[in-house]
Order: structure tokens, then sequence, then C-alpha cells
């Protein structure tokens, strides 16, 4: 049994690690749009 927990341990680890990672970029995702629609939207508004 030692070596199944093991291999599950690290299956469970790289899980984790890999919802971490997409959360990460999505939420980033999320904030690069969030800025660029920001920038976007005030020049226009400056420029008219």
């Amino acid at each position: 049994m030692g070596g199944w927990s093991c291999l599950i341990y690290i299956w469970y680890t790289l899980l984790y690690v890999n919802a971490v990672v997409f959360l990460f970029l999505f939420i980033r995702g999320l904030f690069y749009d969030y800025i660029r629609v920001s920038v976007f939207w005030g020049g226009r508004v400056e420029g008219a």
C-alpha cells in the first residue's frame, strides 16, 4: 500500500499545482483584459 499512497499523493499534488497555475493564468488574463479595456476607453474619451 505504501507505493500506492505515494502515487496518489503525487497525483493529487500535480492536480493541485495545475489548478493553481490555471487559476493564476485565468485571473491574470482577466486582469490584463480589464486594463486594456480601461486604457482603450480612457484614450477614446480623452481623444473625443
